[in-house]
């Protein structure tokens, strides 16, 4: 299981864990959990003070269509957006205890 489909399946099956951030947005929605929460390779996935940017790959795009419409309620509770690329935010905030997990849809 690669790191985008762990993530982003941890958050949509542990509602009690996560906390949603309004970032202003409208193709952004924002998580922050917090960092005893752990993933395999957490401290190159989720670096430290420092953003861990990428572009999710377009099989999970294709695969994943019930965490993309989930992430799309998100944003739009009555016509959830439908991605074309992905973006995924990842980092942890030290000073706050928090993994923050940033979603951008394009």
């Amino acid at each position: 299981m690669k790191i985008a489909e762990m993530v982003l399946t941890y958050l949509h099956s542990h509602p009690e864990n996560r906390r949603e951030i309004d970032q202003g947005y409208q193709n952004v929605v924002a998580f922050a959990l917090p960092d005893t929460v752990i993933f395999p390779y957490q401290a190159s996935v989720f670096p430290p003070d420092q953003l861990n940017a990428f572009r999710v790959d377009d099989a999970f795009l294709k695969q994943q269509g019930n965490l993309l419409a989930w992430l799309g309620s998100r944003l739009d509770p009555d016509e959830p957006p439908v991605p074309d690329t992905l973006w995924l935010t990842l980092c942890h905030v030290t000073a706050a205890h928090q993994l923050l997990i940033e979603a951008s849809f394009e």
